[in-house]
């Protein structure tokens, strides 16, 4: 298994995707529930294989991370080999860069000396999905990456 085992609550989440995943390795409903019964070796065997295609599609299609802490918040663009990042640093205590309103304040306040910013490229060390799974398994979540492109958009205006 490449990746961790989806809980009950994804496969139930995912049920209708899960029985078409059984469709195409030729079980029904009732051949299903006989494996289930018979072959627990075969069930885990399927339901590690399915969680491993889930994890694949996630990470593969993913475009844009965020791993954000009280005093860090980390901005990533996926691309196939490499991943762009913004990584802010606050050091003023009153922020908290899990709220709503701190990512405004960083945005006002980037000439201050309680904000570090740096902002690089770097290459996968094995491959994107890898890289996007370790950083789900940590807390990261996927996003639409505005404010990746928000960054992206003030840098480059700002250097003309």
């Amino acid at each position: 298994m490449k990746y961790h085992r989806l809980t009950h609550k994804q496969f139930e989440e995912l049920h209708e995707e899960f029985s078409v995943f059984l469709a195409t390795q030729g079980l029904d409903h009732s051949k299903w529930d006989s494996i289930k019964i018979k072959n627990s070796d075969q069930v885990d065997a399927l339901l590690d294989l399915f969680s491993d295609l889930v994890w694949d599609k996630i990470s593969s299609e993913c475009k844009f991370l965020e791993y954000i802490s009280k005093d860090h918040l980390f901005l990533f663009k996926t691309f196939d080999y490499k991943t762009s990042a913004f990584v802010i640093k606050v050091s003023e205590k009153k922020i908290d860069l899990t709220s709503l309103e701190a990512f405004e304040w960083v945005l006002n306040n980037f000439n201050s000396d309680n904000v570090t910013l740096f902002h690089g490229s770097k290459a996968y060390d094995k491959s994107k999905n890898d890289f996007v799974y370790s950083y789900l398994k940590k807390g990261a979540i996927r996003t639409d990456g505005h404010r990746f492109k928000a960054l992206e958009t003030y840098f480059s205006n700002s250097a003309k």
